[in-house]
């Protein structure tokens, strides 16, 4: 079901999909593909699912996207499905050993034909479609990892590990939404506050980092009752639930490694 929100309309984030009615004004040389976004074909990125007022003057908006919708609900609920059956006996960490994350539980999939059919078919899907956007087409993926953040989880702002993982992050959003930060990275000599662009994580969406924003823009997720302020003014207040994530990872290149 969509809905069309209006200023300051609060949402119920768990359980619904949403797009604005408005054409968003975005900087003008995304008015257009804005327009052709709105009713989304989930093979291009949903320019209304980003926030760049605030963004860094040097912002490279190539290297981010949302996809909205990217998941049929039957397909989401396949993964729901299978990733609370793998976390059933896990308990919630109240922190990980690099202090980034709190309230979640995590589990690894390196063998793949643990999940049903629906579900490592959306994974492939999702692979496939990363490969031939984003990567090489020969790229090779590292195992997926699903994540359970519950309502008060913290996700800080880090970059992710560049030790053995690439040049692409990206994650499949469920069950709720979460606004998403990207700011410079203090550890490469940018200054956090020059900036930030938002990213609007709705249920069945996915987003990708790449390029800048893989490697020198930090990412964090804002607490429950933040607001999504696109340009056009309409906030949207977001209700965060509990949310759960599929994070695919690109293998570092070993040529590229360094030593």
């Amino acid at each position: 079901m969509i809905f069309w929100f209006r200023l300051e309309h609060r949402i119920s984030c768990s359980d619904q999909m949403f797009r604005h009615s408005n054409t968003l004004s975005w900087r003008k040389n995304l008015r257009y593909f804005s327009r052709l976004t709105k009713n989304c074909n989930t093979n291009f990125p949903a320019a209304h699912h980003l926030n760049t007022t605030n963004a860094p003057y040097d912002f490279d908006l190539s290297s981010t996207a949302v996809y909205e919708n990217f998941l049929s609900v039957v397909e989401a609920d396949s993964l729901v499905h299978d990733i609370k059956t793998k976390m059933k006996r896990r308990r919630y960490d109240k922190g990980h050993w690099d202090a980034v994350i709190t309230n979640f539980k995590e589990v690894e999939v390196a063998i793949e034909d643990e999940l049903g059919e629906l579900s490592q078919s959306t994974i492939d899907r999702t692979r496939a479609h990363l490969l031939e956007n984003y990567l090489d087409g020969t790229a090779t993926f590292l195992p997926i990892h699903f994540i359970d953040y519950k309502k008060e989880a913290l996700l800080k702002p880090h970059v992710d590990s560049v030790r053995f993982s690439g040049g692409l992050v990206a994650g499949i959003s469920l069950e709720s939404s979460a606004i998403m930060r990207l700011k410079p990275s203090a550890e490469l000599g940018r200054d956090p506050e020059e900036g930030y662009v938002d990213l609007l994580l709705t249920p069945l969406s996915l987003y990708v980092l790449t390029g800048v924003c893989r490697y020198q823009y930090t990412h964090e997720l804002l607490p429950s009752g933040s607001i999504f302020e696109p340009d056009d003014g309409a906030s949207i207040v977001v209700d965060r639930k509990e949310r759960l994530s599929v994070i695919f990872r690109d293998a570092k290149d070993e040529q590229l490694s360094v030593e």
